[in-house]
């Protein structure tokens, strides 16, 4: 009996160990302001009935990744992805899986699309996907895989592939929350298709405040 009860006594101790390593990172990314089109662009806009209208100004707030490296990552599992293709636009444009995830790209278009991966078509070689069909593809490796389409150029996205489950996107006011395991990290911050930020970030009990502030000179140095 004491044998058993010295048992309980440990797991208390441990669960409650565990609780007190949780902790929450709360911050805001504030991003440089966006370049202001010239007074005599314009655009007509003309609905053929098959492609769907797209945002005007899409929110450069919905491309920015914010993730933490460095702690171990337990037993949280990131989720793969689905990014679906319609208005002849990926959305999201930019999308995060762990090492070794699969992204399903869903064509809603009334169109196909060939989406390959640009310098490793060895990886996701071009191959057409038929309007209301879909295409998986699994990333074995982490870095930015950009995703571009042979039948429309411009049409282009990202697949982030981390080996930390800690990423979150923002919200429509900038802001992001983390629930993490006290200790030392590497936050950093993805927009205009690279790593803009990268910080060291010491995340303590209860809660962390940070503030993080794009630099316009990234901005303005982004793949187009």
């Amino acid at each position: 009996m004491e044998a058993v009860l010295r048992g309980i006594a440990i797991i208390g101790l441990t669960l409650m160990a565990a609780t007190a390593t949780a902790a929450t990172v709360r911050g805001t990314v504030m991003l440089p302001p966006e370049p202001r089109p010239a007074d005599h662009d314009a655009h007509w806009r003309v609905e053929n009935g098959v492609l769907a209208v797209g945002p005007r100004v899409p929110d450069p707030r919905l491309d920015v990744i914010v993730v933490l490296e460095g702690a171990p990552a337990g037993k949280t599992q990131l989720p793969n992805a689905t990014v679906d293709m319609h208005g002849l636009r990926l959305d999201p444009r930019v999308s995060v899986i762990p090492v070794g995830g699969t992204v399903e790209f869903k064509n809603d278009d009334r169109v196909p699309h060939t989406l390959y991966v640009e310098k490793a078509t060895t990886l996701m070689p071009p191959a057409p996907t038929p309007a209301g069909q879909a295409r998986t593809q699994k990333f074995y490796a982490a870095g930015e895989y950009r995703v571009r389409d042979e039948e429309f150029p411009h049409i282009d996205g990202t697949v982030l592939v981390v080996q930390t489950p800690y990423v979150a996107r923002l919200d429509d006011k900038g802001a992001f929350k983390l629930d993490v395991p006290e200790g030392k990290y590497t936050l950093k911050v993805y927009y205009r298709d690279r790593w803009a930020v990268t910080q060291a970030l010491e995340v303590t009990a209860h809660s962390t405040e940070v503030n993080v502030q794009v630099p316009a000179a990234t901005a303005a140095g982004a793949k187009p």
